[in-house]
């Protein structure tokens, strides 16, 4: 990866796993190039290979004094990673429900941590999944589709102090995320 354009991943992974998860996405520009560091990770890197990487805390995103509340989670594509770290770190804590609303293209490619996500729901550890598969439902169906689907649990999570966490791409799904969270819940 080219060190002048340095690229984040979140981590999908918690130290109890005892090693470093990430998810990353193969970037295909318009002319077939791939991504300086999605290209060089999925394509050229190999498992023997050495990789220098720096760890940086994002204080905004971790649970802190959020951890015994309950949590809503909401992202797309592999903004997955995140949101399934939260998950992970709160499996087993009492009294702290946990809302997953994500989204990603088809479900038969993008199932991204599926069999988790379902065996989460099983034994109780994740409340409620929502998924919106864009390609798959006819017209475009995005996670903010579900949000506002959604407006009145999610107002009723918030009235019982959950926390809300968004993680995912900035361009489409954040700010159509962000309005669909005011109309349910005001500025």
């Amino acid at each position: 990866a080219d060190p002048d354009y340095p690229r984040e991943y979140s981590i999908a992974s918690i130290p109890a796993d005892g090693s470093i998860e990430l998810l990353v996405r193969l970037h295909q520009h318009g002319d077939g190039s791939t991504g300086a560091a999605s290209g060089w990770l999925c394509e050229q890197a190999s498992t023997a290979d050495t990789i220098a990487l720096r760890l940086r805390e994002h204080t905004r995103f971790r649970a802190g004094d959020n951890a015994q509340r309950p949590m809503i989670l909401i992202g797309n594509g592999t903004g997955i990673a995140g949101l399934r770290a939260h998950i992970k770190q709160r499996v087993g804590v009492k009294g702290s429900p946990t809302w997953l609303l994500f989204g990603e293209r088809n479900a038969a490619h993008d199932s991204l941590f599926g069999d988790e996500i379902g065996a989460w729901l099983r034994h109780g550890q994740l409340a409620q999944a929502d998924l919106a598969f864009s390609r798959d439902e006819g017209a475009l169906r995005y996670v903010q589709h579900v949000v506002a689907e959604r407006a009145s649990q999610v107002r009723q999570w918030v009235t019982q102090g959950a926390a809300i966490y968004v993680c995912g791409s900035l361009q489409g799904m954040a700010g159509g995320v962000h309005d669909a969270l005011i109309e349910a819940l005001g500025q």
